[in-house]
C-alpha cells in the first residue's frame, strides 16, 4: 500500500517505509490489520490537497482523499499601535478563532524574543483554551525598554502583531497626528506665499500703467 500526493505525484510512503525527506509524514499499520493510515504531524497550510492511497493488486486499486486544512486566526485588538504612559500597567490580549482544537501553546515575543517566562521583568501570561482561546500578556511598571513589536504566536495559527509605544510624558495624540499637522502648516505657508506673489505682480502692473 502506497500513499501519493497528487499535486506533485510524490510518493510519500510505501508499506511502512517513508519515501520523503519530510519526516512529518508516516505510514501507520498494525500486523494482521487491513488499515493503512497516513499520518501528517504539525499540519501546515500547504499540506491541503488530494492524497491517493494505491494498492498494488492486479488490477491496481486506488482511493483519493481530499485534505482540507483549516487555518486558525490570531488577532490582537487595539492595534496596530498602542500608546502607554511610563510606569503604568498594560495588557495585550490575543484571540484565537477558527481553530478545530485549542492551541497546544501560545508564545508571546517582544522584538523576536520569547517572553512568556520573564517574570522578573513584571511579565505574566494567562491562556484560557476553548473553542475561542484567549491569551493575555500583562506587563507591570512599563518603561521605555518595553516599547517595540509584540507578537502572539499560537500553534496552528499565523502570528498577530502590535507595536507598543511607552511614553514619558509625551502626548500620544500629537505623536499620532503630528505628521498631518505639519503637512497642513506647510500647505498654509505655500498658499500664503503664492497669494503674496500674485498681489505683488498686480501691484507692479498698476505701477507700470
Amino acid at each position: 500500500v502506497s500513499w501519493v500526493r497528487q499535486r506533485d505525484l510524490h510518493i510519500l510512503t510505501v508499506g511502512s517505509y517513508t519515501y520523503t525527506s519530510d519526516q512529518r509524514f508516516k505510514s501507520l499499520h498494525l500486523d494482521g490489520k487491513t488499515d493503512w493510515t497516513l499520518k501528517i504531524q504539525y499540519t501546515q497550510k500547504h499540506d491541503a490537497g488530494i492524497y491517493e492511497c494505491q494498492v498494488s493488486t492486479e488490477p491496481k486499486m486506488n482511493l483519493s482523499i481530499k485534505l482540507n486544512v483549516v487555518v486558525a486566526k490570531a488577532t490582537i485588538p487595539g492595534g496596530p499601535n498602542m500608546y502607554i504612559q511610563s510606569g503604568g500597567t498594560f495588557n495585550l490580549t490575543c484571540i484565537i478563532t477558527d481553530s478545530t482544537s485549542p492551541p497546544t501553546y501560545v508564545f508571546w515575543y517582544h522584538d523576536g524574543r520569547m517572553i512568556n517566562y520573564d517574570t522578573t521583568r513584571g511579565i505574566s501570561v494567562i491562556t484560557n483554551k476553548g473553542s475561542k482561546s484567549v491569551s493575555t500578556l500583562r506587563i507591570e511598571n512599563a518603561s521605555s525598554s518595553h516599547s517595540g513589536n509584540y507578537s502572539c504566536t499560537p500553534s496552528y495559527a499565523d502570528p498577530a502583531n502590535i507595536t507598543v509605544h511607552v511614553l514619558n510624558g509625551e502626548n500620544p495624540a500629537a505623536m499620532h497626528h503630528g505628521g498631518k499637522a505639519n503637512q497642513s502648516e506647510r500647505c498654509f505657508h505655500m498658499n500664503f506665499q503664492f497669494l503674496l506673489l500674485v498681489m505683488l505682480q498686480l501691484a507692479a502692473s498698476e505701477i507700470a500703467r
